[in-house]
């Protein structure tokens, strides 16, 4: 068990959600290069708006146009996604992330009817992701983050603005995948508002309390208090280390708090 996924079940799935997708659309593809799944599923202003197939606005999000593109957002939502999940609750981030992917097809289609970019189809989780840096520049701006190339270390606020920078840039300019990064900084901005003011999400809550209201409690079910076990002493310690990591870096750490992450990881 990756101690990255410990509280952070959307996380998990959503990189084996991705990764399943991924292999569906392209093996055995063929000669197709667009993949068996992505013309009905990239997000298109035409498609989507004037045939009414509104479901681009989520499908959009589990599509990607290359091994290596997969590969960048896995990683992000890898390294980034449980920080953020933990922070919000994995509803809230649940809806979070697919409301930011949502802002991003819809922001780069405004640009595109006002002129500002040309029409083209839109894949992949970036607009989501683009969210999730947003929110940990909100919750964690000093954490320090150490880029792959060039291997150096950066305040999460300083690396965020640099990748902002770059998106707009690019619209600006109308540079390589000017479409793209007008997606990316439509999930950006969503996620600002969002972090922002985070009661926007109280429906989350809304639809989650009304739901369990109206199944009732289970005739079988009678509520006990459970004793504190070893796993749940282990699985708070845990989560008190990543809070940790979250605010101040893995830096840090001390050697036993490194070592409780690597026994813990080391269980499954």
């Amino acid at each position: 068990m990756s101690s990255r996924f410990v509280g952070a079940p959307v996380t998990k799935w959503l990189l084996i959600i991705n990764i399943a997708i991924y292999a569906l659309d392209f093996f055995g593809a063929g000669n197709n290069s667009l993949g068996r799944l992505t013309p009905y599923g990239a997000f298109e202003i035409g498609a989507c708006f004037d045939f009414h197939q509104y479901w681009r606005l989520l499908s959009f999000q589990f599509l990607h146009a290359s091994p290596m593109h997969l590969i960048f957002n896995m990683f992000a939502v890898y390294m980034f996604g449980g920080m953020v999940e933990r922070a919000l609750g994995s509803r809230r981030f649940a809806a979070y992330y697919i409301l930011c992917g949502v802002a991003g097809a819809l922001f780069y289609t405004l640009l595109a009817l006002v002129g500002w970019l040309g029409f083209s189809w839109l894949v992949g989780a970036s607009a989501g992701i683009f969210g999730i840096l947003v929110a940990l520049i909100v919750i964690a701006p000093d954490m320090k983050v150490m880029l792959i190339f060039p291997p150096i270390p950066m305040k999460m606020k300083t690396f965020g603005m640099i990748i902002l920078g770059i998106g707009v840039y690019t619209v600006l300019t109308s540079g390589d995948n000017a479409g793209g990064e007008a997606g990316h900084l439509g999930g950006a901005l969503l996620g600002f508002i969002l972090m922002k003011n985070p009661w926007m999400l109280n429906w989350v809550d809304s639809i989650v309390s009304k739901q369990s209201t109206a199944r009732g409690p289970r005739a079988d079910y009678s509520p006990k208090i459970k004793p504190r076990t070893k796993v749940n002493m282990e699985s708070s310690e845990v989560d008190r280390i990543l809070d940790k990591v979250t605010q101040h870096g893995v830096h840090s750490l001390t050697e036993e708090e490194r070592a409780t992450l690597l026994r813990i990881s080391k269980q499954d």
